[in-house]
């Protein structure tokens, strides 16, 4: 009796198999000793030895304690399933969660071993830390929910194991006097076995807990030491990348310098080469000079020479322009004259022409039969004298102002565009004001 009440007591607050035993006030208890970290009712274990005595009593106690465990199991059933499925779940979500940091450590190895951007490794690193974390946090919450759910089991325990202590503690006090002590060494024995295993069995959790705690930091330390590695693997990469870089533009400097210098020199060559032909120039540019100036000698002597000739023909000369000008006076004016002779010539041609014309027509006339043949002659003969003698076509109506000959508009037009500025007639040039409109009607 004495062992299953105290595993009832015991038992209740903790999972873990420590048995975490606490202090309990009473105030209907009459004596309650603490040893081994665990707290002892000599009064029960008195009862316990008097019924083994005893049978009725000893039957009457086992069922008292048979109901209260049944009832304190059909409570913890109701308080375990709530609990247990939210554990379960923590469990499920750290097993998961451990699951994904091993395979993400496992692709970590294997990019460590792959030559790849640094970006990607250093995401790598930072994604293992944020779930490391979380590893981290859901743990905390496990240990949280194993507190309060300690908690609240050990309260649960505490009241019932008030009630089950005040209500045995009553039937211990009256079969107190007539239970037998000589039990309680064996009892005392197992209870200190118990205790003992219970004890070792806590001690084991806390080194597994303190050696799994110590694990856990030396992974982070370690974790820590990869992501410095790795950072600085990545500045050193950095700077090697930098250096090359300096490298490569520092060898692009050099061979354009070197093309440069190249360039330079075949400039210069090309100066000295220059300046050799150059320098032959000026010597046969000198040679050309000193010849010249010889020979300027020689022309300045011959210049003064011919200025001395220039200035006797130059007097010849004016006489001759004074020659030329009278004998062009004279013959202006016998151009002039001869022109008028000209123009009276033509006028004379003319009028002998018009007085055949005249003759021809009267001879017509006379050889004319009627009279309306004569009239038909004369109004052809008029046609044609009013008909442009050029294009034959359209009526006179412009005459030019320098010979008086009469001819159509458009006919003299069209030889002044096509700059044959002359008389059709007689070859007298015109200008622009030289024909005008003509208006023979009444």
């Amino acid at each position: 009796i004495q062992i299953s009440l105290e595993w009832q007591v015991s038992a209740v607050p903790g999972d873990d198999g420590m048995g975490g035993c606490d202090k309990e006030k009473s105030g209907s208890s009459p004596v309650v000793k603490k040893e081994g970290g665990c707290n002892t009712v000599p009064g029960v274990a008195g009862a316990a030895a008097t019924a083994a005595g005893t049978g009725a009593a000893g039957n009457i106690v086992k069922k008292e304690i048979k109901k209260e465990a049944h009832r304190d199991q059909h409570r913890t059933k109701e308080v375990k399933p709530a609990e247990s499925e939210l554990v379960r779940d923590l469990k499920a979500q750290l097993k998961k969660t451990v699951n994904e940091q091993k395979e993400m450590k496992l692709l970590l190895d294997m990019y460590k071993g792959v030559s790849k951007e640094q970006r990607d490794k250093v995401q790598l690193m930072a994604a293992e830390k944020k779930l490391r974390a979380e590893v981290d946090d859901l743990r905390q919450q496990l240990k949280k929910v194993q507190e309060s759910k300690r908690e609240e089991r050990k309260k649960l325990a505490d009241e019932d194991a008030l009630r089950k202590i005040k209500h045995l503690e009553e039937q211990a006090y009256q079969l107190q006097k007539q239970v037998a002590t000589h039990k309680q060494g064996v009892c005392w024995q197992e209870e200190e076995a118990l205790l003992n295993e219970m004890e070792v069995t806590g001690q084991a959790f806390e080194d597994m807990q303190e050696q799994n705690s110590r694990l856990i930091q030396q992974l982070r330390e370690k974790d820590d030491a990869n992501f410095k590695l790795m950072s600085e693997r990545i500045k050193s990469n950095q700077l090697h990348k930098l250096s090359r870089e300096e490298k490569e533009a520092l060898k692009e400097q050099v061979s354009t310098l070197t093309i440069l210098v190249d360039s330079t020199n075949i400039v210069v060559r090309k100066l000295e080469e220059k300046e050799r032909i150059l320098q032959n120039s000026l010597a046969t540019v000198e040679k050309e000079l000193a010849v010249r100036q010889t020979a300027m000698e020689m022309h300045k002597r011959k210049a003064i020479e011919s200025a001395q000739s220039a200035a006797d023909l130059k007097l010849h000369l004016e006489k001759y322009h004074a020659q030329m000008k009278e004998a062009q006076q004279v013959v202006a004016e016998k151009t002039s004259a001869l022109e008028a002779e000209a123009y009276k010539t033509k006028r004379l041609q003319e009028e002998i022409a018009q007085l055949r014309r005249k003759t021809e027509r009267m001879k017509k006339i006379e050889l004319a039969g009627t009279l309306d043949e004569v009239m038909m002659e004369e109004i052809r003969e008029y046609k044609e004298t009013l008909t442009c003698p050029s294009c034959k076509v359209k009526r006179k109506d412009a005459v030019l102002s320098k010979c008086f000959h009469v001819f159509c508009y458009d006919c003299l037009k069209t030889r002044y565009e096509t700059r044959q500025r002359k008389c059709p007639k007689c070859n007298a040039a015109f200008g622009a004001n030289d024909y005008h409109r003509l208006y023979l009607g009444s």
